[in-house]
């Protein structure tokens, strides 16, 4: 049985109810390096989160809309880069940990948070001149996802997506069938070529880049070895993910796509 727009929005608000008592318990401000290292976003080929915001900030956009904001994290990121930013999400509890997040890393003055389904939010069109969209359109269908980011881009406005993808119909196998634990909610999937196609069929696609495949071998190491075995394994994946069809075996892909005229 399909689920309705209601009942998805219900099981995305209940998970989010948990998922915004564990952010609030750990609720900190960005650490100074961090924020350096998104200024210049040098690794942005080998690490997908400063590849989406080299997309983002690569033509210095005046608002910044971050569609399915969470807990307010890249909002403040980007307010810490001098960026102003609207942040927009279904929960409730989520915007009220991002307003705190806003006060504590002294961005609220520029960063700015509202509750709001993002198939229907009611926001003047054409209000933003780039959006990110990071980890939220695949907990939505499609076609809901992508109107709601052509009605709050302003024209020629552009979006960062950054999506899991499965290419794959073995390894997505693998994957609903690994001990491995995972933190997801009910109703989200991982995207297929055919949904990515179709992006490209509403939006103009300017790049993209794929990331996240030997790199799932992170996982079966200790949580110590973080550091060493991200650089390591991402460096592997970017090397390899330069033969051609390797890309088919990604498990997450970033684009940066502009607003048809």
């Amino acid at each position: 049985m399909s689920t309705t727009n209601e009942q998805r929005l219900e099981n995305e608000m209940a998970y989010h109810v948990s998922i915004a008592q564990r952010e609030r318990k750990n609720l900190s401000p960005t650490p100074q390096d961090l924020v350096d290292r998104y200024q210049t976003c040098t690794r942005w080929r080998t690490r997908y989160t400063e590849c989406v915001i080299h997309f983002l900030t690569l033509h210095k956009p005046r608002h910044i809309c971050d569609f399915g904001c969470g807990s307010g994290e890249m909002a403040c990121r980007l307010g810490r880069l001098g960026y102003r930013v609207t942040g927009l999400d279904v929960s409730p509890e989520l915007i009220e940990v991002a307003r705190e997040r806003a006060q504590l890393e002294g961005v609220s003055d520029n960063v700015k948070f509202i509750v709001a389904d993002g198939a229907s939010v009611n926001l003047t069109n054409g209000a933003f001149d780039a959006v990110l969209a990071m980890s939220v359109v695949h907990h939505m269908p499609l076609d809901d996802a992508l109107n709601a980011l052509e009605r709050l881009l302003c024209p020629g406005g552009r979006v960062a997506f950054l999506e899991p993808v499965a290419y794959s119909q073995t390894l997505q196998w693998l994957r609903d069938r690994s001990a491995v634990e995972k933190d997801v909610s009910p109703d989200e999937r991982q995207l297929s070529a055919k949904e990515v196609r179709h992006i490209g069929k509403r939006f103009v696609i300017e790049d993209q880049r794929h990331f996240y495949l030997i790199a799932r071998l992170r996982r079966l190491f200790p949580d110590s070895w973080g550091h060493w075995t991200a650089r390591i394994f991402s460096w592997l994946d970017q090397c390899l993910l330069l033969i051609p069809g390797v890309s088919h075996f990604a498990g997450v892909i970033a684009i940066l796509a502009r607003k048809r005229s």
